[in-house]
């Protein structure tokens, strides 16, 4: 009498990989992915993911791909970046620009690892000087291209960027170049400007006060 081999091969899972290996499987997972793996309620997955999200250092945000991120995600990818740049839109409302600015730059300000900070096309107010400026501390690079600014937000966002050391902005067409005369940005080396019909302050004053700063014109 015979019996059949009922031993069956013991069921794997993907918790049966070591942590190196979930990690190099992770990298294929995108942001919003790798989030995704939080919800999921295992600690062993949420430590590997929260890894993953730390190897996020830029992010590029434009018009058409504004992201589904919760505050508390943003605030946590804003703890990680080295580099941001969000490209808006005029017609685009301030509060939803504002909704993803804000918590992005409370993350940085937490850890000073923000190095280039990229805002176009907005109206640029004091809202958004208030709530970028504890995130800029440390950024090496700033564009504020075609962000209408006046002087006056200008001159108080450069107090707040005692690291910087370029500035671009073009197509601020309501500056009049007021924001030159008082400057308090000692590690600034290269001012990229767009000069129009407004514009009212004498550059060869400046270049004689800061020879040490290369301004270029367009």
């Amino acid at each position: 009498m015979s019996f059949a081999d009922t031993t069956q091969e013991p069921m794997t899972s993907l918790l049966d990989l070591n942590d190196d290996c979930l990690f190099e499987i992770f990298k294929y997972l995108n942001l919003m992915e790798t989030f995704n793996v939080l919800d999921l309620r295992n600690s062993r997955l949420t430590g590997i993911a929260r890894q993953r999200i730390a190897t996020f250092k830029e992010l590029n945000i434009q018009i058409r791909e504004l992201p589904n991120f919760t505050w508390t995600q943003l605030k946590i990818i804003g703890k990680n970046l080295r580099i941001f740049s969000l490209i808006v839109g005029y017609s685009i409302p301030t509060q939803t620009v504002l909704n993803i600015i804000k918590p992005l730059c409370q993350g940085a300000a937490l850890t000073a690892q923000l190095r280039e900070f990229s805002l176009n096309y907005v109206y640029f107010n004091e809202e958004f000087c208030q709530c970028i400026g504890d995130a800029v501390t440390k950024v090496q690079r700033v564009n504020l291209s075609y962000c209408q600014l006046t002087d006056e937000i200008l001159s108080e966002f450069l107090k707040k960027c005692v690291s910087l050391r370029e500035l671009y902005i073009l197509g601020n067409y309501t500056l009049n170049g007021d924001f030159l005369r008082n400057f308090h940005t000692p590690s600034l080396r290269t001012i990229r400007l767009e000069l129009h019909a407004a514009w009212t302050f004498p550059l060869g004053e400046f270049k004689t006060k800061y020879p040490n700063i290369l301004l270029i014109t367009t």
